[in-house]
């Protein structure tokens, strides 16, 4: 976590090493103040993110009253005393984006964000729970990049809806190290849908073959609905560039990278006993 001065640069999104955040960095030089806004929306999400997954210092109920001060700060009641990214946040141009919409598609993100946090611990979602969640994490991601972008809802379609669940759940296989080295779990499992589970847990029924059943399913999801961004109501080279960004991230990338030795390297069931203890400080 970083704050002061050197905070937005820290987080802006040219420090990812993803294709399109590189792309999202230079968005305010084709589209000016709405895409200063997008990067500077993007930079205080990452902040939000990490001050909910890195802050081991914080118990679960700090972190959650921190979200909540996110949640009226998106309310337009700043804090008395505004933290760095806080003021960036007031800072944005809104006057360039549909503010009222734009604010709630943020406190959809910041509910998504408070879910993680409260199933930290190891504690375990259903497959609707799973569901809902990856639909509150995308949804205002896309809504509001589009909103920003056009000045309108992009209008999801269900084909797109199931599209993006699948791209949310191969990146919850990707990230299955990061998550659990976190105390959370963001895939569904077949032995409990409540309670709590384990590193060790996880890593028996996420075995290599599960692990490759679920990303080929999840893609092959995708590819079936890929013509859903055709009917996005965005610009014509908006929905190609989406098409096209998403075949080679589908195509190349997910099933040459996503890899359970990779996703889980270094994992051991001793992580799950240090992580329980600080989060139950």
């Amino acid at each position: 976590m970083v704050e002061g001065r050197n905070a937005l640069n820290h987080y802006r999104p040219g420090k990812d090493p993803y294709v399109a955040a590189h792309i999202l960095e230079r968005l305010p030089l084709v589209v000016g103040d709405r895409g200063i806004f997008i990067v500077g929306m993007f930079s205080y999400f990452r902040w939000v993110d990490d001050e909910a997954d890195e802050r081991v210092d914080l118990t679960k109920s700090q972190k959650l009253e921190f979200i909540d001060r996110e949640m009226k700060l998106a309310d337009g009641q700043p804090p008395q005393n505004p933290l760095r990214m806080e003021i960036v946040f007031e800072n944005l141009p809104w006057h360039a984006v549909p503010q009222q919409e734009a604010r709630g598609q943020v406190k959809i993100l910041l509910s998504s964000i408070a879910d993680d946090v409260s199933h930290q611990g190891y504690l375990v979602r259903s497959e609707q729970e799973i569901t809902d969640y990856n639909r509150r994490t995308i949804l205002p991601v896309v809504t509001g990049l589009f909103l920003s972008l056009n000045g309108k809802s992009p209008e999801l379609s269900d084909p797109l809806l199931e599209l993006l669940d699948a791209y949310i759940r191969i990146g919850s296989l990707e990230g299955l190290g990061d998550d659990l080295r976190q105390g959370v779990l963001k895939l569904p499992l077949k032995s409990k849908e409540t309670g709590v589970t384990s590193v060790e847990e996880v890593l028996a029924e996420y075995d290599r073959q599960k692990f490759n059943e679920t990303k080929w399913s999840n893609l092959f999801k995708i590819l079936r609905n890929i013509g859903s961004f055709a009917y996005l109501n965005i610009p014509a080279w908006q929905k190609a560039a989406c098409i096209i960004y998403m075949c080679a991230d589908v195509l190349v990338k997910k099933p040459l990278f996503v890899q359970r030795e990779k996703a889980v390297k270094g994992l051991s069931e001793r992580q799950s006993i240090n992580r329980l203890s600080v989060l139950e400080r």
